[in-house]
């Protein structure tokens, strides 16, 4: 069994609909993190030493509020999407994200205003797909029915055809 705590979130779409998701604190060191440092030992007659800063680039970045961050940078595609995420504190979140124009990734950490701006893009982006799909059916099933009539007036239909 897995050692992941959670958390369920509640998430409101611009439809009005809610969801309430489940939030896993995934273990970071599974995740090829490195495990945190071991306490120094000290003696009795030193004076305490402070830890050191940890170096910038190991340091988790502030989040912050990027409503565009679906865009892409490079190509400015509006399609950009999240391939992983990750909770990084009580009100952020770093996601690794794809663009699938140019295949630029990028990571970036972000507050959950902006987090939740780009579900709700997602989620409106997914309505439209969904949409245009059931548009494409509809007409292609059109299609194909007016193929039948043509072929069933024209007596071109046989019984082998079955």
């Amino acid at each position: 069994m897995r050692d992941e705590t959670y958390k369920i979130e509640l998430f409101v779409f611009p439809d009005g609909t809610s969801v309430e998701m489940i939030v896993f604190e995934r273990d970071r060191r599974r995740r090829g993190a490195a495990a945190p440092p071991a306490p120094a030992v000290q003696s009795r007659n030193a004076a305490p030493r402070q830890a050191p800063a940890p170096a910038p680039c190991c340091a988790p970045a502030p989040p912050h509020e990027d409503p565009e961050a679906f865009t892409c940078p490079v190509c400015g595609s509006r399609l950009v999407y999240p391939v992983d995420w990750e909770r990084s504190g009580d009100a952020a979140w770093t996601l690794l994200l794809r663009c699938p124009e140019c295949e630029t990734r990028r990571e970036v950490t972000l507050g959950r205003a902006s987090v939740e701006h780009f579900n709700r893009e997602l989620y409106q982006g997914a309505q439209t797909m969904a949409r245009e799909a059931e548009r494409l059916s509809r007409r292609n099933f059109e299609d194909e029915v007016e193929r039948i009539l043509v072929a069933l007036e024209r007596d071109l239909i046989q019984p082998m055809d079955f």
